[in-house]
């Protein structure tokens, strides 16, 4: 019976610990997205951070956590930068799921994976995004979407990845920690 409570309570600092890491990556993600983003434009785009950091934990720590985590991202991400936040959160949580999803089923330490969830994250991303936009009767013409939004984006945040997801990997530190035999 007492070898029980020492497992439990490392059961539980593991959680935690991983918990204010998840915390302290959305806060910085969020933070540098509505502060350092505006003010950076590459190939006509600006670097979407909370997409990228959605895929990162997906692809590291499944769909649910990746869904929740897209969901808290969109969500303050909104709010930070004053936006609506329902269409942010809802991508965002298609996506961390997906990209999760995604995770499962490949070998995630190869290097083709993030770029892959990548690019179809944000060409989901966007899609989702436009046909939400239509719908709120918000109509953009579709050369103009797919040449001055989509194909800038895509390129950008697939470049962008590699350094996100091995920032990701460090900060979550891959695997996570393990519980000592008793």
């Amino acid at each position: 019976m007492r070898s029980r409570a020492p497992a439990r309570l490392w059961t539980w600092r593991v959680v935690m610990l991983e918990v204010v890491r998840l915390a302290a990556m959305l806060l910085a993600t969020v933070l540098l997205q509505s502060t350092v983003a505006p003010h950076i434009r590459i190939l006509g785009a600006r670097p979407d951070l909370p997409l990228l950091a959605v895929i990162c934990v997906g692809l590291l720590r499944g769909p649910e956590i990746g869904a929740i985590y897209g969901f808290l991202s969109g969500a303050l991400a909104a709010v930070a930068m004053f936006g609506p936040p329902g269409v942010d959160s809802l991508v965002l949580v298609i996506i961390g799921y997906v990209a999760g999803r995604y995770g499962e089923t490949i070998d995630t330490s190869s290097a083709w994976a993030p770029l892959s969830a990548a690019c179809g994250g944000t060409l989901v991303a966007k899609v989702i995004s436009a046909s939400a936009q239509y719908l709120l009767d918000r109509t953009v013409p579709v050369g103009f979407f797919i040449g001055r939004a989509v194909l800038p984006a895509l390129v950008l945040n697939t470049l962008l990845i590699a350094p996100a997801y091995l920032a990701a990997r460090f900060w979550l530190r891959e695997g996570g920690e393990r519980a000592r035999p008793a």
